[in-house]
Order: structure tokens, then C-alpha cells, then sequence
């Protein structure tokens, strides 16, 4: 009996496919109190997220992605992620999830370094191409977040 190992460079790990073919956090909010958009030129992707905020905290994200796999599940995922989690919180994870990217410890790291189902976009270390499609999203949601009255 032959026991498969997964590869750690592999690029479309089973969650990203998964979630790109049938994401939660997809549409658009009635009214949004923040929205922001992320486009990627080079390859044509395209990312908006609105944001319900209660106060300081993400009560709700959906996300409208237009894009290649990975943009699509980095999507979903993030609004999956940041939903309930306060502005700064959310600002944090968006720095250490680009840090794991790239392979770099940020300050915020040390303090909680589990990144939970994003790490499963920690292979596009090997395909540095991509990176900028799973951080997509990330610029949507900080451009978002700079408007908000917090």
C-alpha cells in the first residue's frame, strides 16, 4: 500500500479549488458600510469587497471576484477569516498572511503565528508569480478599511 505525501509546492491545494468553485462569502451586501476594490492589470483579476462594520468590528464581508482560482479562494477565505475580527485585527492578519507569503516572520507573527486555512496558500512561495493573485483581495480589504470611521 503506497501512502501519498502532498506536495508541498503543489499550487492548487483541494480548499483553494474548493472554494473557488463554490465560495461562501461571494455577492454583494445590501448596504455596505465601506467597499474596496483591488484589479490586477496584468492578468486581468479583479476583487470588491463591501463590508458591513458594527462600531470597529467586521460583522459582515462579501466579496464579488473576478479572477483566476487562487484570487477567487483568497477571496473567500479572507472574508471568512476577517469576519467578527476588529479593523486593526484584521489589518494584522492581512500583514502576517502577505509576511507567509513571502516568507518573512513580521513583528505581529510572534504574538499568534497560526494563520489557519490560509496557509494553504503558503506553497505560492515557490511560484512568485502568483502571490499577487492571493493578495488581491488583502488590497480590496485595506483600501475598505481606510474609509472606515474607526
Amino acid at each position: 500500500m503506497t501512502q501519498t505525501v502532498p506536495d508541498s509546492d503543489a499550487l492548487y491545494d483541494r480548499v483553494i479549488v474548493e472554494r473557488a468553485r463554490a465560495p461562501q462569502y461571494a455577492g454583494k451586501l445590501e448596504a455596505p458600510s465601506v467597499q474596496g476594490e483591488g484589479k490586477n492589470p496584468m492578468c486581468g483579476d479583479k476583487t470588491r469587497v463591501d463590508i458591513a462594520l458594527d462600531a470597529t468590528h467586521i460583522q459582515s464581508v462579501r466579496h464579488t471576484t473576478r479572477g483566476c482560482a487562487i484570487c477567487a479562494a483568497a477571496a473567500d477565505l479572507m472574508a471568512q477569516q476577517v469576519s467578527g475580527l476588529d479593523v486593526a485585527q484584521a489589518v494584522s492578519l492581512s500583514g502576517r498572511f502577505s509576511a507567509m507569503l513571502v516568507g518573512e516572520t513580521s513583528p505581529a507573527a510572534t504574538a499568534d503565528t497560526s494563520l489557519g486555512p490560509l496557509e494553504v496558500f503558503q506553497p505560492l512561495r515557490s511560484h512568485k508569480a502568483r502571490i499577487r493573485c492571493a493578495e488581491l483581495p488583502w488590497i480590496a480589504l485595506k483600501e475598505a478599511l481606510s474609509h472606515a470611521d474607526v
